[in-house]
């Protein structure tokens, strides 16, 4: 760790297949966005460090595929499609199973908000 940085954050992003796990940890990262991005194999990995109040954290995040036989590698959902809303106790409980940690914060992303027809409304989310 650099002497600067205050601490480092592990971050991991789960959630069904297609919801844009990987757009949004490229739009973070790299401040990038592909409309053609393709399907994640496995897990995939960035750091990025952020600077608050004058304090640097070093932030490690996993973008895991969200293909059923990763589950147990790795909440967010695509308001456009309804089953990824339904399924996120599914994930929730995995989190519970696997994690080693009691501290663990969890964050809900709602994704895809500029598509049209969303199945989903802020208010349910």
């Amino acid at each position: 760790m650099e002497d600067d940085t205050l601490t480092t954050l592990k971050i991991l992003i789960i959630g069904e297949s297609g919801v844009g796990k990987s757009s949004l940890l490229l739009r973070f990262t790299d401040d990038t966005f592909d409309p053609e991005q393709t399907a994640t194999i496995g897990v995939d990995f960035k750091v990025k460090t952020i600077s608050v109040d004058g304090n640097k954290a070093k932030l490690a995040i996993w973008d895991t595929a969200g293909q059923e036989r990763f589950r147990t590698l790795t909440p967010m959902y695509d308001v456009t499609r309804r089953e990824t809303f339904t399924k996120l106790d599914n994930w929730l409980n995995e989190l519970e199973t696997y994690c080693t940690r009691n501290d663990l914060v969890k964050m809900l992303v709602g994704n895809k908000i500029d598509k049209e027809n969303h199945d989903l409304d802020r208010a349910e989310g």
